[in-house]
């Protein structure tokens, strides 16, 4: 006799499916962290006086203000992708937004590969931006849509493995890939990602839940079958029928950014909206955006390192072992959330970045350079496991399928709003406070362990529609009993 789909982990083709979505984080970070070395080879020429190579010029001399504004039009496209997607996701579905976001970034990778000054370089990082913010919000509906519940706990941390990667990659290869015209081809891999991220997304299934929202209904049970592998569906695939039909209303209503933002949705979301802002803004206000686009900056400052140099510095090396050890706490991550709830990892997450931002300080102010440095390590490693992961599945967790892309565009577009914000403002704050800078983070980050104690519910093994109905009455305290939701069932704690 088959297996119930509903007590099942991870199967293969269900793997396969996240993996090759994720491509799009791996862009994601790709471009996070790309502009980290070679900034002053391409600002200040320090590779040389400026000369053409094939018809282009060897750097492009700018200013300190207009480069931050280049690495910040990454962000800004990201915020803008975030909240035009929307209609998109829900109109075309998520597997045609992650498929054809990838134009942009194919775009904007040909034009880094041509750019003749900082302007065409702030256009292309808009582009590809733009394509992440799109791709980012949809992978994590996604995600949730297509694993049953045991497996949403290790698969939702995917998002973040495949940033790390793409990050490890883009510091590792710009070790050898800062001079002219290297630097060129370094910026346009994000096309080469893209154009892999769409060969291997036609190998994909749309999301099941998606289809029946479209009453495509043989179609939505053929791709769960092909994602449960040899298991019985039935009892899965009636309650996804039965669940979507409910959620959706005889009309089909799908919440808009504003309906979710004033409230005008049929059930209160008004606390999976707070939620889901506030994992996003203290995700980025807890410092990681500082940490991941000025590390060279911030290992200059501690070690007394020249700034401007052609060859690897002991900075730019220390950046590229922050990215690869953050990816190691990725995988720990993943195999963490299988074990902790997402409650518990993020709290953890914030308090472990609170103590690490403190120790940074004391560092960085009374020479201790080993200290410092030490606590940079520890203050990424910790963000991944929690902070860097798991805003990002809230929404698909505790939300209606009509509301879920509004509340995701909203949130993503606080995170990347705060990406800007904090990319814009980390340097001159560094300059004023230099090494008490990361007091300000401290702070941000133990507020952010209070209130998600009293407002973040555990959605570890926890079917999304009893999240819907405990917690859908508004903003309320999470550590009342009557908002603590049960196990999906006896039957499945057994198989667990």
């Amino acid at each position: 006799m088959a297996v119930s789909s509903e007590s099942l982990g991870v199967t293969k083709y269900q793997l396969f499916c996240v993996l090759a979505a994720s491509l799009s984080s791996l862009n994601y970070g790709w471009n996070y962290g790309v502009t980290n070395l070679p900034g002053d080879v391409i600002t200040k020429c320090a590779a040389g006086p400026q000369h053409t190579i094939l018809g282009l010029p060897s750097c492009l001399p700018t200013s300190d203000a207009t480069w931050g504004l280049v690495i910040s039009a990454f962000p800004i496209g990201a915020l803008a992708g975030a909240i035009s997607c929307t209609h998109f996701a829900n109109a075309y579905g998520r597997k045609a937004v992650l498929l054809y976001s990838n134009v942009l970034s194919i775009l904007g990778g040909l034009l880094f590969g041509v750019s003749v000054n900082a302007p065409m370089l702030l256009i292309a990082r808009f582009l590809v931006g733009v394509a992440q913010g799109c791709a980012n919000g949809t992978f994590t509906n996604y995600v949730a849509e297509i694993s049953t519940p045991r497996a949403r706990n290790t698969l939702g941390s995917v998002i973040q493995f495949s940033t790390c990667i793409g990050t490890m990659m883009s510091q590792l290869l710009a070790l050898g890939l800062t001079v002219p015209p290297l630097w060129r081809v370094l910026f346009a891999i994000t096309g080469v990602i893209s154009l892999i991220h769409m060969a291997l997304l036609t190998m994909c299934v749309e999301s099941p839940k998606w289809l029946v929202s479209k009453d495509r209904i043989d179609e939505a049970r053929n791709a769960l079958q092909r994602l449960r592998k040899s298991a019985d569906c039935t009892e899965e695939f009636n309650t996804l029928v039965n669940t979507v039909h409910a959620e959706m209303g005889p009309n089909a209503y799908t919440a808009t950014i504003y309906d979710v933002v004033r409230g005008k949705t049929p059930d209160n979301l008004r606390h999976q909206l707070l939620i889901a802002v506030l994992g996003m803004a203290f995700q980025q206000l807890s410092g990681i955006s500082g940490v991941s686009f000025f590390s060279t900056k911030l290992f200059n400052s501690i070690t007394n390192a020249p700034t401007h140099s052609t060859k690897p510095t002991l900075a730019q090396i220390l950046t590229g072992m922050v990215s690869t050890i953050g990816t190691l706490a990725a995988l720990f991550g993943i195999a963490m959330a299988g074990y902790f709830g997402r409650r518990t990892l993020l709290i953890f997450s914030h308090m472990a970045m609170a103590i690490s931002s403190i120790l940074i300080s004391v560092g960085s102010v009374k020479g201790y350079n080993v200290l410092a440095i030490a606590m940079v390590f520890v203050f990424y490693c910790v963000y991944i496991v929690g902070a860097g992961s798991i805003p990002w599945v809230f929404p698909a967790e505790m939300t209606p399928i009509y509301a879920v892309s509004a509340i995701s565009a909203v949130s993503g577009s606080i995170a990347y709003a705060s990406v800007f914000a904090i990319g814009m403002a980390f340097a001159p704050v560094m300059d004023v406070l230099k090494g008490y800078t990361f007091l300000l983070f401290a702070a941000t980050n133990l507020a952010a362990s209070v209130l998600f104690f009293f407002l973040l519910p555990e959605t570890k093994d926890k079917r999304v529609t009893e999240m819907i109905r405990i917690h859908s009455v508004g903003v309320h305290n999470v550590m009342k009993r009557k908002y603590r939701a049960e196990l999906y069932s006896e039957k499945d704690k057994e198989c667990m």
